[in-house]
């Protein structure tokens, strides 16, 4: 594997966030299956073996455009401290508070920003159309969101609830941004959160299998 010249720290990354964003418009142009880390490195301006220094392989590149489209770590703050906030002791009603709603709201606001959205939409349809790419999506998808939204669920099954409220997101911007559903993808983001919550708060808390509370 060739070095990294050297030289500035920030030289560096710079030539690291070239690769990464060439790598998001070929992605989103020809696909997982029809980018290459050869053509990667050209749009980039680089020598293929500093993508190959700095990723390691074409699936490592897409990883990282995963992570850098999902942000997992902002979301999260949107699911709050469940076990240390829930007011169950107190005999109201668990989902009164919203985490899902929070969720949903945290999720959808970064589909709402055009400059996120390419690489979400790029990431999405490379993970439907491509089993690669797909594999690729579950792992990363499943370390860095459902596991630590699972750990944060004070309610039985706590890893088929993170799963369910996940194919909530996942179908709710498949029809409102991915494959543009109306009026789904006409509402305004209120109203999707004001429709989506209760059900994401119901699957986060609440008992399966029942419908949420209004």
């Amino acid at each position: 594997m060739t070095a990294e010249p050297s030289g500035p720290d920030g030289a560096q990354e710079n030539r690291r966030e070239l690769i990464r964003l060439a790598a998001v418009e070929l992605f989103a142009r020809h696909g997982y299956r029809g980018t290459t880390v050869r053509a990667i490195a050209e749009r980039a301006g680089v020598d293929p073996a500093l993508v190959m220094y700095h990723y390691g392989s074409k699936e490592k590149v897409f990883s990282v455009v995963i992570r850098e489209a999902m942000r997992a770590e902002e979301l999260l703050p949107e699911l709050p401290e469940l076990l240390d906030e829930l007011p169950g002791a107190q005999g109201e009603n668990p989902t009164q508070r919203g985490p899902g709603s929070r969720l949903v709201r945290g999720f959808l606001t970064r589909w709402e920003d055009a400059a996120s959205r390419s690489s979400l939409l790029m990431v999405f349809r490379s993970a439907m159309e491509h089993p690669e790419a797909s594999q690729l999506f579950r792992e990363v998808a499943g370390g860095e969101l459902l596991v630590p939204i699972a750990r944060r669920i004070p309610a039985p099954d706590p890893e088929l609830r993170a799963v369910l409220v996940a194919s909530l997101l996942v179908g709710l911007v498949t029809g409102r941004y991915v494959v543009p559903i109306g009026p789904l993808a006409d509402m305004d983001l209120d109203t999707v959160v004001d429709l989506y919550g209760p059900y994401a708060d119901a699957m986060l808390l609440g008992r399966l299998g029942s419908p949420p509370v209004p």
